[in-house]
């Protein structure tokens, strides 16, 4: 009956052990409206770190405003403050945070670093708003256990560890705890003693040596209590990347171990192939000089081609393999010859570009510049009629000519450009001019050039035709004139004064007759050339009369002629 007792017993310790150990959770209401829910016993490891989650309620409410929240150690007077969001009343112990917000109901505390001074105490909470203040040290009190250090540290991963690639190792605290009072010490096989001490990080560069080799990190509170933890090393051969290329049936290949170029011709084509050689999974690119990406895949071997080529695909082009922690490259370098080419000829004096022929005065000074391009640099120079006048050593390359010419120098100049694969021409003749023209601006509208000389020569040549219309004009007008006094003169009245017969009728119509009117049924007419049964008719005519007679005397009665009826 004793042992049945007794192994009762342990039975029910391991199933309260558990709950001592990682902390029991306990909700109490002691005063209506406030209430917490919080472990009543937590334990931490020495040098390391625990959260413990806790929530309460005060005068029924969860929320508030502008709230302070207090953990104070049991049985302290004064109080101690160990942890609060209060700033007027600090915590006064640095590893112990409120990271709970009492304004959400939250009174969460963290401990950090925990140590031998920490073990076996006691704390609660407390919630101030205004005049509401209260603690829940009836309800509940939190008792903090520390226990010796025996948790693993963690060691960062190492990924793929390449030979002559440098590599970082990181070995902190569990649980991602602060490592504020531990040590790390480094040690590694085939090292007897430690490789790298009082550090929680380890940057070396690996060799196929250290391939299946051991690295451990150890983490110290105190020299007597120390846990470590141990990783396997597998080395890999760097990648070997090589580059071959084919040009319009030419095949080439060769290993690239510093940049090689390739010349092609425009008009080409070029096929570039990466292959790697490699243990690992890598990603593979191809980029340009501006880190352009122009094809990638995850393989062994990649192509880059390059149809019909042009002058502007001179580059360096870059073959790249890839993990997420290194990466290896080679680089091979395209080059596109063709001969000068674009080449101008400007004034650098005037701002302006050169034709063929230039005008300087004697007063003046110009500047004249040449440039080209091509590939290789081209070599620029001037010539001066048949004389150098620079030796080709002073030829710019790559670069624009300059020459400063003056009245005296006015000639013919010639500029050469020339590199391996030809030569180009091209000249200017500059002429001199003792007097300064009259500069007349130019404006170009349309593809047109407007000149202000011709806008002025336009608006005489236009006043003058106005004036020649004019002119026309009023000996037209002096003609009408004369001709209507000579009538005047023909139709002036007689000697005596009064008009004659044919004066005053000059301007008399005859009347019209109509056959259809004059006869009658029988076409018969009486003595009076009138119908029988037909009424008199009337003829009227309008009297014009060209000039003015002369007054009537005043002792003969003026007559009135508004009228004539013609029996």
């Amino acid at each position: 009956m004793r042992h049945i007792k007794l192994s009762s017993t342990i039975v029910s310790l391991m199933g309260i052990l558990p709950l001592l150990w990682i902390g029991v959770t306990c909700h109490r209401i002691y005063e209506p409206g406030y209430s917490i829910t919080v472990a009543s016993s937590v334990s931490v490891q020495e040098g390391l770190c625990v959260s413990i989650p806790c929530n309460f309620t005060a005068n029924y409410k969860t929320t508030f405003t502008g709230s302070t929240g207090y953990w104070i150690k049991e049985g302290s007077n004064p109080r101690y403050i160990a942890a609060s969001n209060d700033k007027s009343k600090p915590g006064q112990k640095p590893n112990f945070h409120l990271t709970g917000n009492p304004d959400t109901g939250n009174c969460s505390l963290t401990i950090t670093d925990a140590g031998s001074e920490d073990d076996w105490s006691k704390y609660y909470f407390r919630f101030e708003k205004g005049e509401l203040k209260y603690g829940y040290n009836k309800e509940v009190t939190t008792r903090i256990t520390v226990t010796d250090l025996v948790d693993e540290p963690v060691i960062s991963d190492p990924g793929a560890v390449i030979a002559g690639v440098e590599k970082t190792l990181t070995c902190s605290p569990p649980r991602n705890c602060p490592a504020t009072s531990l040590t790390f010490h480094w040690k590694k096989s085939k090292v007897p003693d430690i490789w790298r001490e009082n550090s929680s990080n380890i940057t070396f560069t690996p060799s196929l040596d250290d391939n299946k080799t051991t690295i451990t990190c150890e983490m110290s509170k105190y020299s007597w209590r120390t846990t470590k933890k141990s990783i396997p090393l597998v080395v890999y051969s760097p990648p070997v990347i090589t580059i071959t290329w084919q040009i319009t049936g030419k095949k080439n290949k060769k290993k690239i171990i510093k940049l090689d170029p390739i010349r092609v011709d425009e008009g080409e084509s070029l096929i570039l192939k990466c292959s790697v050689e490699s243990d690992l999974k890598l990603n593979v690119t191809w980029t340009d000089g501006k880190n352009n990406v122009l094809q990638h895949g995850i393989v062994k071997e990649l192509e880059l081609r390059l149809d019909n080529i042009t002058i502007y695909q001179t580059d360096v082009y870059t073959c790249s393999a890839l993990t997420d922690y290194v990466i290896s490259t080679a680089s091979i370098s395209v080059i596109v010859p063709y001969p000068p080419r674009n080449m101008e000829i400007s004034i650098s004096s005037k701002d302006l570009p050169a034709s063929h022929h230039v005008n300087i005065s004697e007063t003046e000074t110009l500047t004249l510049v040449c440039r080209a391009e091509g590939n290789p640099l081209v070599n620029v120079i001037w010539v001066k009629g048949e004389t150098d006048v620079e030796a080709p050593k002073a030829s710019n390359i790559g670069s624009p000519a300059m020459i400063n010419v003056t009245f005296s120098e006015a000639d013919v100049y010639r500029c050469f450009a020339w590199n391996v694969n030809g030569f180009k021409e091209k000249r200017i003749h500059v002429d001199k001019i003792k007097d300064y023209p009259v500069k007349i601006a130019e404006q170009t509208a349309g593809g047109f050039t407007i000149s202000y000389l011709n806008v002025l020569i336009g608006f005489i040549c236009g006043i003058a035709i106005a004036v020649l219309f004019i002119l026309l004009y009023k000996l037209i007008g002096r003609k009408k004139h004369s001709k209507n006094k000579e009538y005047m003169k023909a139709v002036e009245p007689s000697a005596n004064g009064d008009p004659t017969a044919d004066d005053i009728y000059m301007n008399v119509s005859e009347p019209e007759h109509k056959d259809e009117e004059a006869t009658d049924s029988n076409g018969q007419l009486d003595a009076n050339g009138v119908a029988p049964d037909q009424e008199e008719e009337l003829h009227y005519s309008t009297i014009a009369f060209t000039a003015k007679p002369n007054k009537v005397p005043s002792s003969q009665p003026e007559s009135d002629y508004a009228q004539i009826q013609k029996q």
